[in-house]
């Protein structure tokens, strides 16, 4: 079986590579820049296919040649989450692939309506469009949060070590909102699960698969890191829910559509508060690989020398 791993430079493109060389596959990859990619895997790629960005419709076509299923994996970004996709399922329709593997992984957007979370109106496009135009029936795969995601202004309490002591913050009973994590070695293994193994997947039926390597609390946030690096973390309530409401109703009209980053923040938070990222119907997979605890992730971290 032959996969197109699309921004398999990046650091998920990558992994998702390694598992699926592992499990027999053959890869080829898509990409800008070769170099990019340690030695070792890329002596054993069936090829790579240089393009010059993601609009390079002959180096598209050259992708899909032969290839037997194809998964996205471009850097999260709003061109590259609705136009870059559009133009690589069109040229998947044209070869006839019928396994496409959206470029997703993200807290479960299925049931929001677009703009309750400016962040993923491409990803509902996307699925839109491909659902009513498409052929090919991509497979849209909810992660929850990366882990790497976990402790930074993106994650839940919009974490903060630029002071003498961490902080978190939250509104309303924001402390205690589930939100659904992975890691990144999780997410790689368990996709490759699925396009291997997932129900109708190898039928080209496409779905919605949800994976997690756990679920947490800012309050776990907190707990945790405390644990793994001797270090108190502050925990600050900012006021109740409707108070929330009010700084996303002000910030959405101060930076309007364009600004939606500086205030994404807050619009998760609202969807949390409504148990909106809760993905409960869970595709288990640990029987391929058991999911990471958020402490060896944080151990992990540490080990590297990316967090302390």
């Amino acid at each position: 079986m032959l996969v197109l791993i699309t921004g398999i430079t990046g650091s998920l493109g990558q992994r998702l590579a390694n598992v699926a060389l592992s499990r027999g596959l053959s890869v080829r990859g898509l990409g800008r820049n070769p170099d990019k990619l340690p030695t070792y895997l890329a002596s054993r790629l069936e090829s790579f296919v240089e393009s010059t960005s993601y609009y390079d419709i002959p180096a598209l076509e050259k992708a899909v040649t032969s290839v037997d299923a194809v998964v996205a994996a471009y850097t999260p970004h709003p061109v590259l989450d609705l136009d870059a996709q559009l133009l690589l399922l069109r040229a998947a329709e044209r070869a006839q692939i019928k396994i496409f593997v959206a470029s997703t992984w993200s807290r479960d957007w299925s049931n929001l309506s677009y703009g309750e979370f400016e962040h993923y109106n491409n990803h509902i496009v996307f699925e839109h469009q491909a659902a009513t135009t498409s052929s090919t029936r991509p497979i849209n795969i909810f992660s929850g949060l990366f882990a790497n995601l976990l402790y930074t202004q993106y994650g839940p309490g919009a974490f903060d070590a630029s002071g003498e002591q961490p902080e978190l913050s939250y509104y309303g009973d924001g402390d205690t909102n589930n939100w659904p994590w992975s890691g990144q070695d999780d997410v790689a293994e368990w996709t490759i699960d699925i396009l291997l193994h997932g129900d109708g997947v190898q039928a080209g039926e496409g779905d919605f698969f949800r994976i997690r390597s756990g679920v947490t609390t800012i309050k776990e946030l907190a707990s945790v890191y405390e644990q793994v690096f001797s270090v108190p973390v502050k925990v600050t309530r900012k006021g109740t829910l409707q108070d929330l409401k009010a700084e996303l109703a002000r910030l959405r009209e101060e930076k309007g559509r364009a600004g939606y980053f500086e205030y994404m923040g807050e619009a998760a938070a609202v969807v949390a508060s409504k148990g909106g990222w809760e993905n409960t119907d869970v595709t288990l997979l640990d029987q391929f690989r058991k999911p990471t605890s958020l402490e060896e992730f944080l151990v992990e971290e540490e080990r590297e020398g990316r967090m302390s």
